[in-house]
């Protein structure tokens, strides 16, 4: 049966061909990924299920344990959101949960409900797929690794269980995500011959005006994000305040030059990249410009995906908050800056989320009626 598709990124209108075991199907124009083969599905079906069940320790079983001047502490995942909420944070101890616990059980569960039978798979696979974007499992460990790292500068830390079963549960949903790609759903490949998710000029036009007043929103909130502290240390009865780059020339100090590249690109190139990159892809589309479409639709889809890497400090800060409490000697509290941080984050996924790729090629229509 010939299967007649649109691209959910660039409304091309195509045929969905039969694929093999080791074949995917792209879009011919933009190259968006638009079908797996059933047996990578499988594969990675598996691999979700093993990621779940090392998920759960990895939630309830302690992530690290410090120890400093006689003292030890330890905390699992939710300790570290419940001591953000005690810290007079309770929008950072509710990002934490929705992000570490709701997204990511939902997301696996969701996954392995596709293969129950007599249910309807194609609405767990979109739930799933919206889900998506939010799933940040190993970019929490990548946060780890570097509350690790500035922690044994100070205190001798320990990884615990918990964080050994965090770690192999985020490698092996890696490795069923790489298998699986990013297809989309059943009803974004929309059949042509009624049309039904196309964009009409009234939302169009709010997916631009959204994302205008997003990436607007997001450039406000990045300088105070980068000029506040984001974590005030107490030691020995004097304070000091760390700043994004702060932490960032505290591990280049200490030589650890891998976790200050990455922290330094997630957390201050990466947010501002998101914004200039949006805001030039509106800038495009508003002038109805042809040129480069191909790769102005890659630079969309690197946004999208690149933005949820951003939340590496603010995981860090949630796990160094948690285990680095010990009175007079040592104390670590999130600030300001950390609410302003996670709020650039937010709102430059959200950005990247409202705005339409269909509509940079809706606007060149006239330019691009000829086969790509």
């Amino acid at each position: 049966m010939i299967e007649r598709v649109a691209c959910p990124d660039c409304d091309l209108e195509q045929v969905l061909p039969a694929i093999g075991d080791h074949q995917v199907a792209r879009c011919r124009r933009c190259r968006r990924l638009l079908k797996v083969p059933e047996g990578q599905s499988q594969a990675a079906f598996a691999l979700t299920l093993g990621a779940l069940l090392l998920w759960i320790p990895g939630c309830l079983a302690p992530l690290l344990t410090v120890n400093a001047g006689g003292a030890s502490r330890s905390a699992n995942l939710v300790q570290c959101a419940y001591k953000l909420w005690g810290q007079g944070y309770p929008p950072l101890c509710i990002l934490i949960v929705v992000l570490m616990l709701v997204v990511p059980s939902a997301f696996m569960l969701l996954t392995l409900a596709q293969a129950v039978p007599n249910t309807d798979p194609g609405r767990f696979r979109r739930m799933a797929h919206h889900l998506r974007p939010w799933l940040m499992t190993e970019v929490f460990v990548v946060g780890g690794c570097v509350a690790y790292s500035r922690i044994q500068s100070v205190a001798d830390v320990q990884v615990e269980i918990g964080g050994w079963c965090l770690a192999g549960a985020a490698l092996l949903l890696l490795g069923s995500l790489a298998l699986r790609g990013d297809p989309p759903a059943d009803e974004e490949l929309r059949l042509t011959q009624h049309r039904a998710g196309e964009p009409s000029a009234r939302t169009a036009r709010l997916s631009l005006e959204a994302t205008t007043a997003l990436v607007i929103a997001g450039l406000v909130l990045y300088i105070p994000a980068n000029v506040l502290p984001v974590l005030q240390i107490e030691r020995y009865g004097g304070a000091e305040t760390n700043t994004i780059l702060g932490g960032v020339i505290e591990l280049v100090h200490y030589d650890l030059w891998p976790l200050a590249v990455i922290v330094f690109m997630a957390s201050v190139v990466v947010p501002l990249a998101k914004l200039f990159g949006l805001a030039w892809l509106l800038w495009q589309t508003q002038r109805g410009s042809a040129r480069l479409l191909q790769q102005r639709t890659r630079i969309y889809r690197l946004i999208d995906t690149i933005g949820r890497w951003s939340n590496i400090d603010v995981f860090m800060i949630s796990i160094v908050g948690a285990l680095v409490q010990f009175g007079a000697l040592e104390h670590v509290r999130p600030e300001r800056g950390a609410l302003a941080f996670a709020g650039v984050v937010l709102i430059t996924m959200f950005a990247a989320q409202c705005f339409d790729p269909r509509v940079m090629w809706r606007a060149a229509v006239p330019a691009t009626d000829a086969p790509a």
